[in-house]
């Protein structure tokens, strides 16, 4: 027996593996998941036709009672651009993002509660009687003879609100164009609520400009005179600080860059240049006149004296002439004497000329050294009233600063102001393209649309409920899903057939059920070492599930195979076997349980099914105590001497202890489903009780599979032509 446990549960590991792997290849359609949905509507075609039916009816009343509406729509372009702006550094820079921020604060301002209270008071819209009419303003006016003012603002805020709901703001796409549409019971009033919110939204838009105008100005104009201020007091203290300091500026730059002030020359440093050119010069003239003091000789330097050049070259003269005299009339000739007086005339000129020459060098020497002393003690005072200078402008270059800043700010501020100024709030950014006009047709309600949206509703209503009954049904679909659901191997699937035309399929070998239940048999040969049990029984949950029948044909298909098969109905309260062989049921199974001996008159062969039988018998009074006693299992083994399998139609599982007692005497146990049953708690407890009976469950039979099932590949319509009828009581049984 443990053997055979192992092969079953092993055989059902196959067949469970060989299942999931196939679904996995299909992927996530494995399914069929149209089909499935298809035959789920087709179930429950009741509830899906009441369900678009009853919403095509609601829509078709709605559209009716609804009151026809008027659309007039007013185009207008909305050009971004920046509201006007206090920084010193210019307008925002415009990027996508701030586009798209502009446009949606305009769409939120054209849906904005504030808009909608302009509108209310500049159209008069409390006193418009077509417009207190059309959304029934006039009860709330008739509700006080003389509306006081919480009624006013009551009826103020219910117009806003009439008005926000009446609106529909709709951009077009990829343009600055935004339409603005009310949709009202008249024509007239929703054209002239539509041009009425397109004027109140320029003129709030300029209100806002001109505001935040004015507030700009406000705010520049006290910032300036602060400013003023400011930049003259650190200007004050800029030239209190450069008068007690001495610091006098002579010439100064501004830096483009960074704008600040820098002096290039003060006083001091202008003063130290000229001194040091002078210095400069007076050294070359020092060393000019050193040279020609240290040149000067007795002959004296002629090339700065004419007047001892002009004498030099007298006496050269003379003295060439004295030598022609000499040579010519001797040293006593009276011109030669003259000639000598004339010639000692002119040296002692030279001489004289030679050394007032020396003198004159030698006081320009002693000037010009006297001159560049004094320079290079003028500049080394001069420098240190620069150095001293230098440390005190640290503190005026930091006051310079300040007034740069100051100065900076103040221009930056008035040049921001005379811009406002200057640009004003003449121009406005929003332009009025088209004007609302009267329709001529209404807007709403739609006929076509609503029926479509209620039949799009009442098919979303269907199916949510083919879904919820779907999820409630715990029939078995899937009869793989009975070793998940279960944990029972399937041994085979037979479809649903109508009752009249079981017996003649099953006798035919070319009908499905023949193939379906051939199949079964096939099954069966594997759960023992020795092939198919000897002795097995096939019970169900509860009554009408197939099990008599399923009994009746694996006989049948055994008996087929060339084995000699015994049938007994063990179901004594309840007997159908006689029914189906159309036989009386006078002795049977319960005759032997009572002490009959003689099989012979119990046992009969079925010529049209080619097997024996042992019908029920007499029904007992104590069912249960027949089964309890030894003579069943006695009864199995006589019969297996000569039989080569005993198949038990035995009764249900709930509400009878039959069954259990029965398991004890078979090898195991063939458990039938009905696949359109919804009793899955049922069946687990049916199969709890048997296990609890140490009851050996070979597996389970699914019966009754019908049309729904075929997309989890349980169909035989690809057969030899046989057809099977859907929603017909497919037992051939009357009791099971």
């Amino acid at each position: 027996m443990d053997s055979a446990r192992g092969q079953l549960v092993a055989t059902s590991d196959i067949t469970e593996n060989h299942v999931d792997e196939s679904r996995d290849d299909r992927g996530l359609f494995d399914m069929h998941v149209l089909e499935r949905a298809f035959v789920a509507l087709m179930s429950h075609k009741a509830w899906v036709i009441g369900s678009i039916a009853a919403c095509v009816g609601l829509g078709l009343a709605i559209t009716f009672l609804m009151t026809p509406l008027y659309t007039s729509t007013s185009r207008i372009e909305v050009s971004p651009q920046s509201p006007v702006e206090t920084q010193v550094e210019g307008a925002r820079e415009k990027t996508m993002s701030n586009e798209i921020a502009f446009y949606n604060t305009q769409y939120s301002l054209l849906e904005s509660r504030s808009l909608a209270e302009r509108a209310v008071r500049a159209g008069n819209l409390l006193n418009d009687k077509e417009f207190v009419s059309a959304f029934g303003l006039d009860e709330m006016e008739n509700a006080d003879a003389v509306p006081n003012s919480a009624q006013r603002d009551r009826m103020t805020k219910r117009a806003m609100d009439i008005l926000l709901d009446s609106v529909t703001i709709t951009p077009v796409r990829t343009s600055s164009l935004i339409d603005v549409g009310f949709s009202t019971p008249s024509p007239a009033l929703s054209a002239r609520l539509a041009n009425l919110w397109v004027q109140q939204y320029i003129a709030a838009n300029l209100d806002r400009r001109f505001a935040a105008t004015s507030d700009a100005r406000r705010f520049l104009e006290q910032r300036i005179g602060t400013l003023r201020q400011n930049l003259e007091d650190s200007e004050r203290q800029l030239i209190t600080y450069a008068t007690n300091n001495g610091i006098i500026t002579l010439q100064s730059r501004t830096d483009s860059l960074t704008g600040r002030t820098v002096a290039e020359r003060t006083l001091v440093s202008s003063d130290i240049e000229q001194v040091s050119q002078a210095l400069a010069l007076a050294r070359d003239n020092r060393i000019i006149a050193e040279s020609q003091l240290q040149n000067s000789t007795a002959t004296a330097d002629t090339s700065s004296n004419n007047a001892v050049s002009v004498l030099r070259q007298k006496s050269t003269e003379a003295a060439a002439e004295l030598s022609q005299l000499q040579a010519t009339f001797g040293d006593d000739y009276p011109e030669v004497i003259a000639k000598k007086e004339q010639l000692d005339v002119l040296n002692r000129g030279v001489a004289a000329e030679t050394a007032r020459t020396r003198n004159i060098n030698k006081e320009t020497y002693t000037a010009a050294l006297k001159r560049e002393r004094e320079l290079i003690a003028e500049l080394d005072r001069i420098t240190a009233d620069y150095r001293d200078q230098q440390r005190r402008s640290i503190a005026y270059s930091n006051l310079q600063r300040e007034v740069d800043t100051n100065r900076q700010l103040y221009d930056g501020l008035l040049q921001r102001y005379k811009e406002i100024g200057a640009a004003g709030v003449g121009t406005n950014n929003i332009a009025v393209v088209d004007t609302g006009v009267p329709a001529n047709a209404p807007s709403s309600p739609r006929l076509i649309l609503n029926l479509l949206l209620s039949l799009i509703a009442g098919m979303m209503l269907a199916v949510a409920l083919v879904f919820i009954l779907e999820q409630l049904d715990q029939s078995i679909r899937d009869p793989a899903d009975v070793t998940k659901r279960f944990g029972l191997p399937l041994l085979g699937s037979i479809p649903q057939v109508a009752s009249d035309d079981f017996k003649d399929m099953l006798l035919d070998k070319k009908s499905m059920i023949y193939e379906s239940y051939l199949a079964a048999q096939s099954n069966l040969t594997f759960l023992t070492q020795h092939g198919a049990p000897r002795s097995f029984m096939l019970t169900s949950t509860r009554p009408a599930e197939g099990k008599s029948s399923s009994a009746l044909s694996l006989a049948h298909i055994f008996s087929a195979t060339g084995k000699r098969i015994v049938l007994i109905d063990a179901d004594i309260r309840s007997p159908s076997l006689n029914e189906m062989l159309g036989v009386e049921n006078k002795y049977g199974l319960s005759n032997y349980l009572t002490g009959a001996d003689d099989l012979t008159g119990l046992v009969h062969p079925s010529e049209q099914f080619g097997f024996d039988y042992m019908l029920a018998g007499p029904t007992p009074p104590n069912a249960a105590e027949l089964f309890s006693s030894s003579r069943l299992g006695r009864l199995i083994d006589l019969l297996l001497r000569d039989y080569d399998h005993v198949i038990l139609d035995s009764p249900p599982v709930l509400g009878l202890a039959d069954a259990p007692l029965l398991s004890r005497q078979v090898e195991g146990i063939i458990f039938t489903l009905d696949a359109s049953s919804n009793s899955s708690r049922a069946v687990k407890s049916a199969l709890s009780r048997l296990r609890q009976s140490d009851a050996q469950i070979f597996g389970a039979l699914v019966t009754k599979v019908g049309r729904r099932n075929e997309i989890y590949g349980y169909g035989y319509g690809y057969g030899y032509g046989y057809g099977y009828g859907y929603g017909v009581d497919t037992n051939p049984e009357k009791t099971d």
